[in-house]
């Protein structure tokens, strides 16, 4: 994903010859030097300290910038670029106090709550962060709400929450719907989250506006190789091959390091989330069912003996404590609930529970989470019980067993010729993930590396050819 959107810290103007008027002396041809509003000077001052600052020259920034401020103190158009400055050369104090001087100075200024609030979201700072970033959106006049939203989108992110991300985004979208940043990461959240239409859908947006870039490219590629669309795989291959061959996304495709691209490990982020959430539910104090254990109660003839009698009648009267937060994943929601609703409970033993074995269909945009609340199990136990890849989406209609380990089904043998003929679009990772040959042996069966490049009609040995000679 995208760094924090930081807005234009100021907005000036250069065209100054409104500000400026000559006069001459009375009786004379001499003029008087034009005189200069001090605000316009002062922003003509920080256009020029931005303008050496984006070129790496700090100390003719901060020169200019300086001198801005001594021209219009009260500008918080000023204290903005000063914190802007500060932002640059890890001054992270004076920026703050930068910021806070230009709230202090215009109370209304939205950009001023922006901008600090992205900075402290980068500071990890985040409950404070989106709360001057709301205040942005709550300033009156303020046409940048999709900035802000966005921002409050990536600071989310940051913390790995990807629903509220998701809404946030929406937002900025409905505000400015041709936003093309907000909608490449909207996009990127839904792939991470497994929603591949929504994610394709989205995508399509932005590129129709000619907003194409090796990002998004490779975005493309990864929604259409899990949708099993071969068509757009080689349209995206040969984008990023063509257009962009020197760019980072280019690299990763060719050596076959997918899983290092930052849409998949966004995805991982996203999985990990779900993995630790009932953790972290159980750590911020979220209520579990309650157990109770009790005795039975021994029959009547039994009791009639006088030592078991007295043993049996002061258990029975004195039921074990209550157990609480303790989660037994096998007991489902309802016996749960009834076990804690009722004085006369049937006693509930490790075998009882182990047979509460359940087939779940997958309705629509269900999600391993939900089914893993719904049942009061973990997302672990049931991606270990059907035996589910890293990563693997759940589909409509698809069967998932909760309560056991699914019947292990044979994979189907792969006939693995000896030779295999490349067509149009393959790649070497992409062949040995077909027939299931380790990368490095076919790039050693064959003398290759993961840089050499191969073309359409070439033959390649998918089998050892010292064994083939035998």
């Amino acid at each position: 994903m995208q760094k924090l959107r930081l807005l234009a810290c100021v907005v000036f103007s250069l065209q100054l010859a409104a500000c400026v008027t000559e006069t001459t002396v009375v009786g004379s041809d001499r003029q008087i030097r034009p005189k200069m509003d001090q605000k316009e000077a002062a922003r003509t001052r920080i256009a020029l300290g931005i303008n050496y600052l984006q070129r790496g020259d700090n100390a003719q920034a901060k020169f200019n910038l300086e001198k801005a401020k001594s021209l219009a103190p009260e500008l918080a158009e000023v204290h903005n670029a000063m914190a802007y400055y500060y932002q640059q050369v890890a001054e992270f104090e004076a920026a703050e106090n930068s910021y806070k001087t230009a709230i202090e100075l215009e109370p209304n200024n939205a950009d001023s709550y922006n901008n600090y609030g992205a900075f402290l979201c980068q500071r990890g700072k985040y409950a404070q962060a989106e709360q001057l970033l709301l205040q942005a959106i709550s300033r009156p006049g303020y046409i940048r709400a999709a900035d802000s939203y966005e921002n409050i989108a990536l600071c989310r992110l940051e913390q790995k929450d990807f629903i509220q991300a998701k809404t946030y985004l929406d937002l900025s979208i409905k505000h400015n719907s041709s936003r093309p940043s907000a909608l490449f990461n909207l996009a990127s959240v839904n792939y991470a989250m497994a929603d591949l239409p929504a994610a394709q859908v989205l995508l399509d947006r932005m590129q129709s506006a000619s907003q194409i870039s090796p990002r998004s490219v490779l975005l493309g590629y990864l929604i259409a190789q899990e949708q099993q669309d071969y068509s757009r795989m080689q349209t995206a291959e040969q984008l990023l091959l063509t257009t962009y061959p020197q760019s980072q996304e280019t690299l990763l495709f060719s050596q076959g390091q997918l899983n290092q691209s930052e849409f998949r490990l966004l995805r991982q982020d996203y999985k990990q989330q779900l993995l630790q959430q009932p953790a972290e539910q159980i750590k911020a104090g979220a209520v579990q069912p309650k157990i109770k254990i009790t005795r039975k109660k021994p029959p009547a003839a039994v009791a009639q003996h006088s030592d078991e009698a007295q043993l049996s009648a002061a258990t029975a009267a004195e039921p074990l404590p209550e157990v609480e937060n303790l989660t037994l994943t096998e007991l489902t929601t309802e016996s749960a609930a009834a076990s804690a609703g009722s004085d006369h409970q049937p006693e509930v033993t490790e075998a009882a529970a182990a047979t509460e074995v359940k087939q779940h269909e997958v309705q629509q945009d269900e999600t391993l989470y939900g089914i893993a609340e719904r049942y009061s199990v973990t997302i672990s136990d049931i991606i270990s019980w059907n035996s589910l890849r890293d990563n693997q989406p759940i589909v409509k209609g698809q069967v998932l067993w909760i309560g056991q380990q699914a019947p292990r089904q044979a994979e189907p043998q792969i006939e693995v010729p000896e030779r295999y003929q490349i067509q149009y679009g393959d790649t070497l990772f992409r062949i040995s993930m077909r027939y299931r040959v380790k990368l490095t042996s076919l790039l050693q069966w064959n003398n290759l590396t993961e840089q050499s490049p191969i073309r359409a009609g070439q033959f390649i040995y998918l089998k050892d050819p010292a064994q083939l000679e035998l």
